[in-house]
């Protein structure tokens, strides 16, 4: 049987990579409108790395018994996380400007949402803060967007 204290860390472990995953693509969408390639590629392989803690926490929250949705929320976010390794730092596929990015858009806010749900679950101010970082990064796409387009991930 696991213990309040490991679910407790376990679900703010969760709510610590929802936001590092914000605060991360709101630097990677800064990055692309000053040409900052080389930061970009490391905050984008910093980004992919997250989903390693999350399938952690999947296997965890299963293994616990837990609600549903402590492993499917998170697992969402890590098939965000290798499509879009798969895409941006293994195939290397510019697919931005193609059929491919309607799919993708759409795990990425789902990612992005069952974050947000699973903050919200864990407590009211944990999904505020969430929710305001994810506004942050809203905010980023915007400018960069207006800057350069969907630009090139590098």
């Amino acid at each position: 049987m696991i213990s309040h204290t490991d679910t407790l860390a376990v679900d703010l472990g969760v709510f610590v990579i929802a936001n590092l995953f914000n605060v991360l693509l709101t630097g990677i969408f800064l990055c692309r409108p000053w040409s900052l390639q080389r930061a970009e590629r490391v905050l984008g392989l910093a980004t992919v790395t997250l989903a390693v803690p999350l399938i952690l926490v999947m296997i965890f929250n299963l293994a616990g018994g837990r609600e549903w949705w402590t492993v499917v929320l998170p697992g969402i976010m890590v098939v965000h996380l290798l499509v879009e390794l798969l895409l941006d730092y293994v195939l290397r596929v510019d697919f931005r400007g193609t059929a491919l990015l309607g799919p993708y858009l759409l795990i990425f806010y789902l990612a992005q949402m069952g974050m947000i749900g699973y903050s919200f679950l864990v407590g009211k101010v944990f999904g505020a803060v969430t929710l305001a970082t994810y506004f942050l990064c809203l905010l980023a796409t915007w400018y960069s967007y207006a800057r350069v387009g969907h630009g090139q991930r590098v």
